[in-house]
């Protein structure tokens, strides 16, 4: 057995294994598997027995969050109250009072940080799918006629707006927090400290979305695809960048989530469309869509400043919402002697062309002044 004192710094050893446990749960939160099924549910099992609960009765199979939302929208008194609070969270504080009595604090946030670290794609991802799958809840009144379990703390959630998908399920996202206390055990070997996240364990790396309740186990699909661009942001230039497998899809361009018709009918992007466009983001990537270049050749931007470094174009809705780019020539002829235009976007506040060329290049005016080469 270890003691507090026994564990205060990790080996050379240990240290390396840390990036073989964080690079395992990020395949696991970004996997497009089919799932598992039979290993999910078993793991469900033992993770309802290891909360003190009595297995699901059932289990109910979904092919993607909004799927299991809908479905849940017609939960009876068969199905039980949910129990996400005691399979998760409040295994999650036991077993972190146990393995606090071998590990410092300080040595077991380097651990998470190491392990399971921010994870921008999974939480973007995560928050599509709830807003796609939330749904205003049902008027108390409603449900009590429909014979729904209606507890004093269900109530108190009702009133109080905590209440609904966000907080009745599981997704990747939610469960990315295994992956440290998994190192402890494998690794550090707090193996008894860790048994009652076998369960839980098992149903992460086998399944997506999981919603609990008493009686009944609601258990979703992975995505089967998942698509983001260089700077790992949801994106895919003509089609859905997450597609679960009864159909469900997100379109995204360069992280912002848009509409699918931007997608997959861009030749219908215009000048106009743009302009009636309320939110910055999206209209941004109408933009972009449509290419910079056309955007200006059609008349959308105005030219602002002109010098030997290029041209800068700006559109302006409002005193604070504009789009700019600067208009430059590649210094590097082509073999059939013709020279390439790029469109760079810039920030709109820029006044010259020279200003908004250097800032591509992370520069101040006079600093880009002294390059001798230019590309």
């Amino acid at each position: 057995m270890f003691s507090r004192t026994e564990v205060g710094a990790l080996t050379t050893e240990q240290k390396k294994a840390l990036g073989r446990y964080r690079a395992r749960w990020s395949a696991i939160r970004r996997s497009t598997e089919p799932a598992d099924r039979d290993a999910a549910e078993e793991g469900a099992r033992l993770a309802y027995r290891a909360a003190g609960l009595a297995p699901p009765q059932r289990f109910v199979w979904c092919g993607s969050p909004l799927e299991l939302s809908r479905r849940t929208q017609r939960i009876v008194r068969e199905d039980g109250a949910n129990v996400r609070w005691a399979l998760i969270d409040s295994v999650r504080r036991k077993v972190t009072a146990q393995i606090r009595k071998h590990l410092s604090r300080r040595l077991l946030a380097e651990v998470e940080a190491a392990v399971n670290p921010a994870d921008l794609l999974t939480a973007s991802v995560t928050e599509s799918v709830l807003q796609a799958a939330e749904h205003e809840p049902l008027p108390l009144l409603t449900r009590a006629r429909r014979g729904e379990p209606l507890s004093l703390t269900c109530v108190l959630l009702a009133l109080s707006g905590r209440e609904g998908f966000r907080h009745a399920t599981a997704g990747p996202d939610d469960l990315s927090w295994l992956s440290t206390f998994e190192y402890l055990r494998g690794v550090l070997a707090l193996k008894a400290e860790s048994e009652p996240l076998l369960g839980l364990w098992q149903l992460a790396g086998s399944a997506g979305w999981l919603q609990p309740h008493a009686q009944t186990c609601w258990l979703c699909e992975r995505p089967e695809l998942l698509c983001t661009d260089v700077n790992d942001r949801l994106h895919h230039p003509t089609g859905p960048a997450l597609r679960f497998r009864d159909g469900f899809s997100i379109f995204a361009w360069r992280g912002v989530e848009l509409p699918r018709a931007l997608i997959e009918r861009p030749e219908r992007i215009t000048l106009a469309a743009i302009d009636a466009e309320t939110n910055v983001q999206i209209r941004r990537c109408m933009i972009e869509i449509m290419t910079p270049r056309r955007y200006v050749a059609e008349g959308g931007a105005k030219r602002v400043a002109e010098d030997e470094t290029g041209i800068l174009w700006r559109r302006t809705w409002l005193a604070h919402d504009a789009w700019a780019a600067v208009e430059v020539i590649n210094a590097t002829p082509e073999p059939d002697g013709t020279r390439k235009h790029y469109f760079l976007q810039v920030p709109p506040n820029l006044q010259t062309a020279r200003e908004a060329v250097a800032w591509t290049y992370g520069m101040q005016p006079e600093v880009y002044d002294q390059l001798v080469i230019r590309t």
